[in-house]
């Protein structure tokens, strides 16, 4: 015979009350469900754990995003500031320019008609002054 066999009548002939109990546990499923839930509270355990360790480095990941964000506006800032302290120098050391006035300005606007005018310049006659007298 089979060993598990011979191990079942044994324990069948020696604790007959005992198989019983489990044999009602096993036909109405107690056993697996009590399984389940103990596997189910393992995985959320373990689920626990694993968000919690994601959070820390998320957590992490962002604290040196800010701290990085925080030290480039700290550089353009010195950056302005030196840059208006240069200005500021470079304005002082420029003498102040001698502004010209502006002449009239002609009355005529984009000299308009003035290849006529040429015209009437070139073709234009002395007339004779009537005698004074």
């Amino acid at each position: 015979m089979n060993t598990a066999q011979t191990k079942a009548k044994q324990i069948a002939q020696n604790e007959p009350w005992e198989i019983l109990k489990e044999a009602g546990r096993q036909i109405t499923g107690e056993e697996q469900i009590q399984e389940q839930e103990i596997s189910e509270q393992q995985i959320v355990n373990d689920n626990s754990e694993r968000d919690k360790v994601r959070s820390q480095r998320l957590m992490q990941a962002l604290q040196t995003e800010l701290d990085e964000i925080k030290k480039k506006k700290e550089q353009k800032k010195l950056l302005k500031q030196q840059q208006e302290q240069i200005a500021q120098e470079q304005q002082k050391n420029v003498a102040p320019a001698l502004v010209e006035p502006a002449g009239k300005k002609g009355r005529r606007l984009f000299n308009f008609g003035k290849k006529t005018q040429m015209q009437r310049q070139q073709t234009q006659t002395e007339r004779p002054l009537p005698p004074s007298g």
